[in-house]
């Protein structure tokens, strides 16, 4: 009879996770720029509170302040990054020229080594094409984000004007926002010295989207694992582009290695320590999941999220086992 119940525990909770697994993805319009909006008022609250003690302004100041900063910041980045793009899609016929050229090289070196490309040799249009609709979808995606950013910046209004009114002090809430500010915080300076240093990178050697660039960098720093090894592939093909194989291309990319290496693998594990406690397969399968459920964005999410879910699993005594696992320890 017992082996029986644990079935039956077990059917059930593989039912409730799939249903809920499909409310979250046919919802996630909705759901990803509120999960967003909880995020980001999770690092807008500490600095509205700073600006209120600090300067001690009223709390509607300090919000609007606040809201303002964060406004602003999205719009010269957006700025930024159009600029970029406008610049690279003006110089398209160089690139196309360099593209060209550097196929043609190509060609004749794989030629003297024996190889037969007549059946491989595209057309000039195919080959510069293939770059318009990236550019478009990239574009596409840029407006995406600003139309999303206003439903988030309306929520994060709601939860903070909110939070006065009913304002928790549930032991288990406070250490959930606690830790997801502070992972979100630290994670957010660590990314920008990321993505700082691979500006100046970008600057030193003149590269195009230079601003796009470095603004990627610093999101992708934030999906765990795979957004550092993209992080430096990504401009890989328009530096390729701007120098060939020559020694700029190779220096650009040992430097966009080390400073991923340095500061992901040893500042920030000192930097963040073990705060979130999640083990690393906990974090893949968290990156596949929600990768899978919510796009791109529910990678940026998937581990702010686990955090969550495994500090309220471990709040209460029939949970605490799956938290164990979420933290590595099967013994």
């Amino acid at each position: 009879m017992e082996h029986y119940q644990k079935i039956n525990t077990v059917c059930l909770f593989a039912l409730t996770f799939m249903a809920c697994a499909f409310v979250l993805a046919i919802t996630k319009t909705v759901m990803i720029p509120f999960t967003l909006s909880v995020f980001l008022y999770l690092i807008l609250t500490p600095v509205m509170k700073w600006l209120q003690a600090r300067f001690k302004l009223k709390r509607w100041m300090a919000l609007s302040i606040t809201l303002f900063i964060f406004t602003a910041s999205i719009i010269c980045l957006t700025w930024l990054v159009s600029g970029s793009i406008d610049s690279f899609i003006q110089g398209i016929d160089q690139y196309k020229d360099r593209l060209d050229s550097l196929t043609s090289t190509i060609e004749v070196k794989l030629k003297d080594l024996g190889f037969d490309l007549s059946t491989f040799s595209p057309g000039e249009s195919a080959q510069i094409t293939p770059l318009l609709p990236t550019l478009k979808k990239l574009t596409t995606g840029l407006l995406g984000v600003l139309s999303n950013s206003v439903l988030v910046i309306i929520f994060t209004l709601f939860l903070i004007t909110g939070e006065s009114v009913h304002n928790s002090n549930n032991e288990t809430i406070i250490k959930v926002k606690n830790s997801i500010a502070k992972y979100v915080f630290t994670k957010l300076v660590i990314s920008a010295a990321t993505g700082g240093l691979s500006y100046i990178v970008f600057l030193i050697f003149d590269v195009e989207l230079a601003s796009m660039f470095a603004i990627l960098t610093i999101l992708l720093n934030f999906i765990p694992n795979i957004g550092s090894i993209i992080a430096v592939l990504m401009p890989l093909p328009v530096i390729l582009l701007q120098y060939f194989l020559g020694w700029q291309f190779f220096v650009i990319l040992i430097l966009l290695t080390l400073f991923q290496t340095v500061i992901g693998n040893i500042l920030e594990p000192k930097v963040m320590g073990k705060s979130m406690g999640l083990h690393p397969v906990a974090i893949l399968l968290s990156l596949t999941f929600w990768g899978f459920i919510w796009g791109v964005p529910g990678m940026f999410l998937s581990v702010p999220i686990m955090a969550a879910m495994k500090i309220i699993f471990e709040s209460y005594e029939f949970t605490t086992p799956i938290a164990a696992v979420m933290e590595g320890k099967l013994d």
